[in-house]
């Protein structure tokens, strides 16, 4: 967890071949590539789920140091925030239904708009990696610049539908959960995923302005202090 924002930074390990993924560095990027020193691993990837400057922040830092590509949704890029004098990173872009190899792992991209326009989540093995699409107990915000209440429900029944219940939810924000913990108690995903007959009302309402075995990857959340 990092920064004001209390942001997850995931760090994804590929297992024997010593690689990794850093997922949404928003924060503390000194502290986030000392972990990664310290494990002695080696940054192939920077994931991004969306452009918001909390989960970007860091970017800039990790790339320089680990020379490692930094991978977002180009539908992302006008709706990076600005704050601060915050220059965006520029990314290369991924696609829905991409495969990226980390090691003996693959992360399937999962395009899941709502929150921005170009949210992702990622999918390796049995974890998903969900930015600000889905929390334990909610969804994320679509009143910022490019959401859409009606494309976050969307994301959640179409391309969440599918999966099992066992998958684990790993959050941008708050406590990891799981999809079938999700489905049985948070009131917008059970809801919609198990009675789209709802789904009408609720979007027109909203959208006025609501609110293998193989390799195993093992993931880290740094605890870390708010350093930019």
């Amino acid at each position: 967890m990092v920064g004001i924002f209390q942001t997850n930074c995931w760090v994804i390990e590929s297992g024997e071949d010593a690689l990794c993924a850093v997922v949404d560095p928003g924060f503390s990027p000194r502290k986030i590539w000392q972990m990664v020193q310290q494990l002695q691993l080696k940054v192939k990837f920077i994931l991004l789920t969306h452009g918001h400057m909390d989960h970007t922040l860091g970017v800039r830092y990790l790339r320089r140091k680990s020379k490692a590509p930094c991978l977002m949704h180009p539908a992302d890029r006008p709706y990076q925030w600005r704050w601060f004098n915050f220059a965006a990173p520029k990314c290369v872009p991924v696609e829905d239904g991409q495969s990226l190899k980390l090691g003996g792992a693959e992360i399937k991209v999962i395009h899941t708009p709502g929150h921005s326009p170009g949210s992702v989540s990622y999918l390796v093995n049995n974890f998903l990696f969900s930015g600000d699409l889905l929390f334990a107990d909610g969804i994320g915000r679509w009143d910022l610049a490019g959401g859409s209440f009606r494309e976050i429900v969307k994301s959640l029944k179409e391309k969440l539908g599918p999966l099992p219940d066992s998958v684990e939810i790993m959050p941008g924000h708050g406590p990891v959960t799981t999809l079938g913990i999700e489905r049985s108690r948070n009131p917008i995903l059970g809801s919609e995923l198990q009675n789209s007959a709802i789904l009408g009302s609720e979007l027109q309402n909203s959208e006025s302005g609501g609110e293998s075995r193989g390799v195993r990857p093992q993931f880290r959340s740094p605890n870390l202090d708010d350093e930019a």
